[in-house]
């Protein structure tokens, strides 16, 4: 057992029992699970109170250090609130994570009634959280809102192929596309929940006079539904009695779902080992390994979908900036031992990423220009781009700090000191979106959509977060997101990923691995899109 460890955590107890703001119900369920495994003494169990997770109070709590601000994954495009939206919230199609198979969930049928236009039938007999009948005017509402060109959506992507939606018949909707659309059923699928008709009309205003639809809370067909939300705090789900009964989802077994905001990881790790909270994620190797070895803890690891990587400012959006120099670009790639990263640093599951992009997307390629560690490379380059003495570049990030410094480090070992601006996203993706970042440490788990279009597409398709704004690049990304020809499309794609390496418009660092830690009490069923499906789960 790593004895520095347990000294950590216990301060964090002690942080707790003399938090007047903090819940002393909670720390007393601490306390007692420390002394149980003989961290602190058996004294402290007297204080009078009882922990909240559990299978005896029939609650998963989990917990990551993001805040959630926003329930509404289409103006919060945080993994966290996917999670949340796919226990509360049904979308027309369900892709079975284990399988892969396209399973009908609010629309029971689909048909291409021509190359642009998608007609669904609309599964009958639903109803939303709050008593009504879901009806094909809820789809067609919910859809012509989100493909809306005005509408601030952040994941237009997921919407922008939709020209209009129509109702045609009692049960059934035509999604007319402006081009063909090989990936429609992707984007379609879960991260595409369908609200009631007139569920933004009465969205609060902001400053600037626009509507803030990210403020209404969601009330949708899922599993679960909303039963308390503190913002930046704590999430709470409970079961929701009227489930439709075939639903591909299955039935929701446990009664309560709760997301707790723990900003420290040892924090976590001390709840986790005393019952506070039951589900983690994000666990560190060394950390994993310790708790491998507790008694009543699980730890599971799976692959994921999300990219480690830089963004670099090719096209000068933030201003005059040393990257939009080529060379300055790969001087940053040659920097880089993500080798190392992956082995040392990223843990169990995590691999290098070789492309910008998830290798099973559909139209995915690797076979790009490679960037092998070689700092004496990265001088070389920056030499010959006239920083012989080095140069300083700001530096933005979000998340996983310790990633984002090790970045840093091998960075100013070839002469790149940087200005670590380190942000929440809420603070952070105004800034991206609006042109202002030199240098970015970002995450994208693409939505779970597997098709490259949402990890090129989205970053180099002349959108706000394309920071290369080639137009040939952006032509050949648009050309394969309507072309249906599989060939046709991995040609385009092959050439847009070449040119992206080619020219280091971005870094791929690496593909994260998830490492959950979860009482053993949970049956948790551990995926490859890291979306933690809860509404899946149940207790042993």
């Amino acid at each position: 057992m790593n004895a520095q460890l347990w000294v950590r955590i216990n301060r964090r107890v002690l942080l707790i029992m003399n938090n007047p703001k903090g819940c002393r119900e909670h720390a007393a369920g601490v306390v007692r699970g420390l002394a149980t495994a003989g961290i602190v003494t058996a004294l402290a169990t007297s204080l009078p109170f009882e922990a909240y997770a559990g299978e005896d109070n029939d609650t998963l709590v989990w917990s990551t250090a993001s805040e959630i601000g926003s329930l509404d994954t289409y103006y919060a495009n945080m993994r966290e609130t996917l999670i949340l939206t796919y226990a509360m919230c049904d979308s027309l199609i369900y892709r079975d994570p284990e399988t892969g198979n396209y399973e009908g969930l609010l629309a029971t049928d689909w048909k291409w009634i021509d190359d642009t236009t998608l007609e669904l039938t609309i599964r009958s007999g639903v109803t939303f959280h709050d008593g009504n009948e879901l009806t094909p005017d809820d789809v067609a509402y919910t859809l012509n809102h989100i493909s809306d060109p005005e509408t601030p959506s952040q994941v237009s992507f997921l919407s922008n192929w939709i020209d209009r939606v129509e109702v045609t018949g009692p049960q059934t909707v035509k999604v007319h596309a402006k081009a063909p659309t090989p990936a429609a059923l992707e984007y379609l699928g879960g991260a595409t929940p369908i609200f009631q008709a007139g569920h933004y009309d009465d969205a609060p205003k902001l400053g600037d006079g626009n509507s803030d639809f990210g403020a209404v809370q969601p009330v949708c067909t899922g599993p679960y539904e909303v039963d308390d939300f503190v913002p930046g705090e704590t999430v709470t789900l409970k079961k929701y009695d009227g489930y439709f009964a075939d639903s591909p989802k299955g039935q929701p077994q446990i009664g309560t779902i709760q997301f707790r905001t723990i900003r420290d990881p040892e924090a976590q790790i001390a709840e986790l080992v005393t019952g506070g909270i039951d589900w983690i994620w994000g666990v560190p190797s060394e950390n994993a390994e310790i708790l491998s070895q507790q008694p009543g803890i699980s730890v599971a690891s799976a692959p994921t979908m999300r990219m480690s990587f830089l963004s670099l400012d090719a096209a000068g959006r933030s201003g005059d900036t040393p990257v939009t120099d080529v060379r300055v670009r790969q001087a940053i790639a040659y920097a880089i031992d993500r080798d190392a990263i992956v082995d040392n640093l990223a843990g169990e599951g995590a691999v290098v990423l070789k492309s910008m992009c998830v290798p099973d997307q559909a139209g995915c390629t690797t076979d790009v220009k490679q960037y092998d560690y070689d700092p004496d490379k990265a001088r070389a380059l920056l030499a010959e781009a006239g920083y012989d003495d080095g140069l300083n570049l700001p530096f933005y990030a979000y998340r996983d700090r310790p990633y984002s410094e090790a970045v840093m480090n091998y960075m100013r070992e070839v002469g790149i000191s940087t200005d670590l601006q380190f942000l929440k996203w809420g603070a952070l993706r105004p800034t991206l979106s609006g042109g202002e970042a030199e240098v970015a440490h970002l995450t994208n788990g693409s939505n779970g959509i597997l098709d490259a279009t949402a990890s090129l597409g989205y970053y180099f398709g002349g959108g706000e977060m394309d920071y290369a704004r080639n137009e040939e690049l952006s032509g050949w990304l648009s050309e394969a997101g309507r072309t249906t020809d599989p060939n046709a499309r991995a040609t385009l794609y092959e050439k847009a990923a070449s040119k992206i390496a080619d020219e280091a418009y971005f870094v791929p660092l690496f593909l994260y691995g998830r490492t959950y830690a979860y009482t053993s009490d949970l049956n948790f069923p551990a995926t490859g899109d890291e979306l933690a499906h809860f509404y899946r789960a149940s207790w042993n």
